[in-house]
């Protein structure tokens, strides 16, 4: 409020004083400036008008205001102390007095942070202040100074700053002011440095740090461990930081001169492949010549066996060579390839032929014909037909239409076929990261390789050498897993298949089909992608005719024949990566595979098992059931 004192004079001070006694509560005397209030369960607003009348100030009360308030004061007060005490009334019953240049708000203390400023000398004035932290961490002050404020009180950390945003009363914020320069002071915050020489710097930490406890004498005292530079970092007050430094110091003594040896069973990694690159590591340390002669020769093995690393070394290079072995034993994601190759061909073929042949008869030497290769009957066929007066043993596939006697016929062949096939093939492969994996579904079938004829006696004994090939579908896949989600895969497609030998060649061995994919690509997890794709559309016409007759318009179809083929094939493969990275997630993919696959399965026939509803219940448990 103003601390502007105004002087009365007797007569209003006596109207104001024979008012107030006509009141029930607040009851107020005034004595040469000095007034005595008492009162007891008066209403709030009563009371704060009572204050304005003394006061002269102007009150701006929110409607929210309210309750009843009790005063007792035995001693007159002057005007700065009545000020004062309105204060302390309003803030004991929850409420905030505000002040403008102009007018003073009464408001709830919910709403106070909002009109808050920094006018008034009043502890009990609501202020918004910024506290900076010099030495520090803002939000690591936080927890520690929230407890020591009121609820409607309102405190928060700025990490762009550095700072303490607070929002409370002048009295309350200066106390919190006090407690934060004791916090960061800049002696907690400085720190030592010790550079290991025998023993690890985790260690060193352990022990140190169990010799501080979690007493709070300690004075916010640390010791944190560096293991990559092998230091020591200890924080807190000098005489704690000299303690600990020189404790560390004893602790890290020299080991006796002897070897140690430790096997390491191994949780995720390959023994093998780890000795390896331990053994290459141990093998350059040994060979640095800034090392000296001091230090001895290790020996790393792998026991595959039991998935271990066995490590022979002085106590130092053990350490060394053991951490190593630990950061390399971590547990490597897989990753689930779904391929889709998907192949739709179709065949149109359209045939039309006439063919004649004619006998002259008994004693006649004079046979004729015309013959056509498209049409499946050769003129051999239609002279024996006339002769014997038989069906051939074999008809060509379409429409046929026979006309004529024992010495001349015709044979007209008409056929329109169309057929369309669709493949689909969907491989599905799990691996390990930059491990290699392959599935083959398909079949082993012998090729020819050679022949070889041997003579005993005058006896020849032939033979042949063959080798197995698979033919069917192939996916080979080895991905590699990048940072930031991305997979690089190493994929080998290849799709083969029998097919019968063409129509009128020989062939010493069987024919295949085959179609081979082999790319490095990059995709994200679970994208869809294309790996390729081939388009194929055959077509082939043949048109036979007789010379001159097969010209003559119209008449010339009875001495023609046409065949139209048209073969469209369409392949396109597709892959989709999935980054497992726990044996929960593959646990998931695993069933939704398999309920998958039990919906496509046929309803059971009787006498037959159905698929269980779970694929657990696939193995039974073999472990004992424990006894209650």
């Amino acid at each position: 409020m103003k601390a502007v004192l105004r002087r009365w004079s007797p007569r209003l001070a006596g109207c104001l004083l024979a008012l107030s006694l006509l009141l029930p509560a607040p009851a107020m005397a005034e004595a040469a400036g000095q007034w005595t209030i008492n009162m007891k369960d008066t209403d709030i607003r009563d009371f704060i008008g009572a204050v304005s009348s003394i006061t002269g100030d102007t009150l701006v009360v929110d409607p929210r205001v309210s309750g009843q308030v009790s005063v007792m004061a035995s001693e007159p007060m002057s005007l700065p102390e009545v000020r004062r005490l309105f204060l302390s009334v309003m803030t004991v019953n929850g409420f905030a007095v505000i002040e403008d240049d102009q007018q003073t708000r009464i408001v709830p203390n919910d709403e106070a942070h909002g009109w808050a400023g920094n006018r008034g000398t009043g502890n009990d004035a609501i202020e918004t202040r910024v506290l900076p932290v010099q030495h520090g961490v803002a939000s690591e002050l936080l927890p520690m100074l929230r407890p020591l404020l009121p609820g409607n009180a309102h405190l928060a950390a700025v990490p762009t700053s550095n700072s303490l945003i607070i929002s409370d009363r002048r009295g309350n914020i200066a106390r919190i002011q006090a407690l934060l320069r004791q916090l960061d002071a800049p002696q907690l915050h400085e720190h030592s440095a010790y550079d290991a020489v025998h023993a690890s710097a985790e260690s060193l930490q352990r022990m140190l740090s169990a010799t501080l406890g979690a007493s709070a004498a300690n004075g916010g005292t640390r010791v944190l461990a560096d293991p990559r530079l092998n230091r020591l970092l200890v924080f807190g007050p000098v005489q704690a930081r000299e303690r600990l430094i020189a404790l560390a110091r004893s602790l890290d003594a020299d080991a006796p001169q002897s070897s140690t040896t430790q096997v390491m069973r191994l949780r995720h990694g390959d023994a093998k492949q780890i000795a390896q690159t331990v053994d290459a590591i141990a093998g350059s340390i040994n060979a640095d010549p800034q090392q000296g002669e001091s230090k001895a020769s290790s020996l790393v093995r792998a026991d595959e066996s039991i998935n271990a690393v066995v490590i022979h070394a002085r106590p130092d290079m053990l350490r060394v060579l053991r951490d190593v072995v630990n950061q390399l034993d971590i547990p490597r994601s897989q990753v689930l390839v779904e391929a889709a190759i998907v192949e739709i061909s179709g065949d149109i073929e359209d045939a039309l032929g006439v063919q004649w042949a004619m006998d002259g008869g008994s004693g006649s030497a004079g046979v004729g014909g015309i013959n056509y290769n498209d049409t499946g009957l050769s003129i051999g066929t239609l002279i024996g037909t006339l002769a014997s007066g038989a069906m051939p043993a074999s008809l060509p596939s379409g429409a046929l239409l026979g006309i004529g006697n024992s010495n001349f016929a015709a044979l007209v062949t008409a056929l329109s076929s169309s057929s369309k096939s669709n493949l689909l093939s969907t491989p599905t492969l799990l691996t390990l990261d930059h491990q290699p994996a392959e599935i083959l579904v398909g079949q082993n079938v012998p090729f020819q390789t050679g022949s070889y004829t041997t003579s005993a006696d005058g006896t020849s004994n032939p033979f042949t050498t063959i080798q197995r090939q698979d033919v069917g579908v192939t996916l080979k896949v080895t991905p590699h897993i990048n940072d930031g989600g991305s997979l690089r895969l190493e994929i080998e497609q290849e799709i083969s298949s029998l097919v019968p030998s063409p129509s009128g060649i020989q062939v010493a061995d069987v024919i295949t089909n085959k179609r081979s994919i082999k790319s490095t690509i990059l995709a994200m997890d679970g994208q869809v992608i294309v790996l390729g794709g081939l388009i194929q559309d055959d077509s082939s016409d043949q048109h036979s005719k007789v010379p001159l007759l097969g010209d003559i318009p119209g008449l010339g179809r009875l001495f023609s024949s046409t065949s139209k083929n048209r073969v469209k094939r369409n392949l396109m493969v597709f892959l989709r990566p999935t980054v497992i990275t726990d044996m929960s997630e593959a646990g998931a993919i695993s069933e939704h595979k398999y309920m998958d696959l039990r919906q496509q399965a046929p309803p059971p026939r009787r006498g037959q098992t159905p698929l269980p509803a779970h694929s657990q219940q696939l193995f039974p448990d073999l472990r004992p059931t424990p006894l209650n």
